[in-house]
């Protein structure tokens, strides 16, 4: 008999729903990233990453050589949900919801073929989600390769154990049906090659081999241990689990090559990579965040890593999401975290303020100035170098305002309040320690962007314009700050 409370069952329609879940918010390098944890959770030492672009036969292939799946445990890793977050999972499970390799792959393309062999004389077993037959079949799962995927299925056939993961039908990488796709699909494997090699940067110096192409995959250590001050580790408790938190302090740039100075910095840039590093099973779930503590990235702690070692058992507690890329501290632990913070960020700006920012670039042609003393026949007078990058930039637009400006510039020589300038102190004269960056500072990155446009135009590679820019009064003193945010816009404009 029928329970009384119970009324219709509805199940999900099932091509709207895998429409839906195509849109979690996956790039192209955070879905390979989720492949490549099923890679790992099967103890695979070699996975190779490939990214074709080749029109209808363009794809994306994840290659291992773990432990493979039985024809019966593949056709259930296939299930949408096959795993619940509340599941137990062995400790070194780099799973969470049981949607990780199906979502991650159909944001991508709109076929999925999961090939794979459980030892040497079984399988390969072959199954394939695509979204058209869903749409017309439902819930059916095709068991058959195509000619894109076949010779995965050979290779994979040539391993004692192993699985490969192809993705076809692309509709979503960037680099994709664009004019100059040579040039968005180089981009695109800078991008994953650095957001993996940050991820799993702990596998990797564990002797796993990631390749991406033909390249190993090398480790970014964000901690910069051989050179960083290492504070004491702590272990904190929670639900009959330990949290180990351990913060370092990176060294000052002056103790850096600028080769070291530019990988520290990391994919994101300096300030962006401050705080916290969230590892949930060895994996980096978060690359720098002060968590929902309240507290703000700045430049003077830029050099503040906090590095947070999390068991899988405590996903809930941290509210990690489908796509393994946010956390929230528990509520209980946010003084413990706070006080960490605290104290980390207090060592960082000791050392960022020990020699001040770095006024002196590598390069040792010397600074340009925009105002430059003059000896004249009573004394000393100051005036604004019109050879400086920014006024060149103005001075020689072919502008109708140009003799405008110079008139501009000698009122501002002339009227230049020296008398009451002298009578003030050092220090109480903005912009004469010049430490901070100033909160106008996307109007100095504008000004930046401007002149070195103008040197390109004059002939300039667009490096040695930067360079020439960037090395000149006040920008050198924000030199890191610029470059940063630089770095954001090129990347914004990327994506």
């Amino acid at each position: 008999m029928r329970n009384s409370h119970e009324a219709e069952e509805i199940a999900p329609e099932a091509g709207h729903l895998v429409e839906s879940l195509r849109d979690f918010g996956y790039t192209l390098p955070s879905a390979l990233a989720d492949l490549i944890d099923n890679s790992l959770t099967a103890s695979a030492r070699n996975i190779d990453v490939t990214i074709e672009s080749n029109g209808p036969k363009s794809h994306i292939a994840v290659i291992d050589d773990g432990t493979g799946m039985t024809l019966e445990t593949l056709v259930e890793a296939m299930r949408m949900g096959c795993h619940g977050p509340l599941d137990r999972r062995r400790i070194e499970d780099l799973g969470r919801f049981g949607l990780g390799m199906k979502t991650a792959s159909l944001s991508q393309g709109r076929r999925l073929t999961v090939i794979t062999r459980p030892g040497p004389r079984r399988g390969p077993f072959v199954r394939q989600w695509d979204i058209q037959h869903i749409k017309d079949r439902g819930w059916r799962l095709l068991d058959s390769t195509s000619t894109v995927a076949a010779p995965y299925a050979e290779r994979v056939r040539d391993m004692s154990t192993g699985t490969a993961v192809v993705i076809e039908d692309l509709d979503r990488p960037v680099f994709l049906n664009v004019a100059n796709e040579d040039e968005h699909l180089g981009r695109t494997l800078e991008q994953v090659r650095q957001h993996l090699s940050m991820v799993f940067h702990r596998f990797l110096e564990d002797d796993v081999v990631i390749r991406l192409g033909p390249t190993p995959l090398r480790a970014w250590d964000p901690f910069l241990r051989p050179k960083s001050m290492k504070l004491d580790t702590e272990r904190i408790p929670f639900r009959d689990q330990k949290i180990e938190v351990t913060p370092f302090i990176l060294p000052h740039h002056s103790k850096l090559t600028d080769d070291e100075h530019h990988v520290a910095a990391g994919p994101n840039g300096w300030n962006a990579h401050q705080g916290f590093y969230i590892y949930r099973c060895h994996r980096l779930i978060v690359p720098g965040t002060w968590l929902n503590l309240q507290l703000r990235k700045e430049e003077h702690l830029k050099l503040a890593r906090i590095r947070v070692d999390l068991p899988n058992s405590l996903d809930a507690e941290w509210h990690l999401n489908v796509m393994k890329s946010h956390v929230a501290a528990p509520a209980s632990l946010r003084d413990d975290f706070r006080r960490i913070a605290a104290d980390a960020r207090r060592q960082a700006e000791a050392v960022y303020r020990l020699r001040g920012e770095r006024q002196i670039p590598s390069d040792p042609t010397p600074q340009r100035y925009v105002w430059k003393r003059e000896t004249i026949r009573t004394g000393v007078r100051y005036r604004i170098d019109r050879t400086h990058p920014i006024l060149q930039s103005l001075l020689h637009c072919g502008c109708a305002h140009e003799s405008t400006l110079e008139k501009v510039i000698m009122l501002i020589e002339q009227t230049l309040p020296v008398a009451c300038m002298l009578q003030e102190s050092a220090r109480a004269l903005e912009g004469s320690a010049g430490g901070e960056v100033p909160d106008n500072i996307d109007d100095y990155v504008a000004l930046v962007v401007h002149t070195e446009q103008f040197l390109v135009r004059t002939g300039q590679s667009l490096k040695n314009a930067r360079n020439n820019v960037l090395k000149t009064e006040p920008f050198v003193r924000f030199r890191e700050a610029i470059l940063s945010r630089l770095s954001q816009v090129t990347t914004s404009s990327d994506t």
